[in-house]
């Protein structure tokens, strides 16, 4: 007699309420990562020589690059899930994304190799054997440039009264932003009292 295995229970039709995905309408804010877990929230700094004052009063808050992001193409972009403690201190959630948006656009912007100046910049070089990037300078590193003035002039006009630093995605190889805060962090009041 052979038995009968019911399959009809083993089959699930929705996943528990809270695994399924975010309902956002504006696909940049969805984050790739949905796990705060995976972000180790600081370490230390290397951007200041080893055993250097600096090096023992800041930390390197670390964003990741996000590789889910809405264009085909491999631009570099970072993510834009908020790592909490301890930047919170420092920044909200909204400049924190304000920030990680105007970063991944102008990033999408230089290095997005279909755009018209890097095409037209592509077929000009070809002609010229790339003797024309000594007469002027090509689409891509124009953008990155606005990139590199606007990252100082925040720094400079907004962070800098905060303590803390934008690093240019440069210095990381695109695979990071980093952001610089004082150590030892302030606790905010609202986690004092936990």
């Amino acid at each position: 007699m052979a038995s009968t295995i019911d399959t009809r229970s083993a089959v699930i039709d929705d996943p528990p309420p809270d695994e399924r995905p975010l309902q956002i309408a504006d696909p940049r804010w969805v984050p790739s990562i949905t796990h705060r877990d995976y972000f180790r929230t600081h370490a230390e700094n290397p951007h200041v020589p080893v055993g250097s004052l600096g090096a023992s009063r800041t930390r390197i808050v670390r964003i990741h690059r996000d590789y889910v992001y809405p264009r085909e193409s491999n631009t570099p972009a970072f993510t834009p899930q908020f790592p909490g403690y301890p930047l919170s201190v420092f920044m909200t959630e909204i400049e924190f994304l304000d920030l990680v948006h105007e970063v991944n656009d102008q990033l999408d912007q230089a290095f997005y190799p279909l755009s018209l100046g890097n095409v037209l910049d592509g077929c000009v070089g070809l002609l010229t054997c790339w003797l024309c990037e000594i007469v002027y300078t090509s689409y891509h590193k124009r953008k990155s440039l606005e990139l590199e003035r606007f990252i100082e002039k925040l720094n400079e006009e907004v962070y800098k009264a905060r303590g803390i630093r934008v690093i240019s995605p440069r210095r990381t190889a695109y695979l990071s932003l980093d952001i610089q805060v004082p150590y030892p962090f302030i606790r905010p009041e609202r986690e004092q009292n936990i």
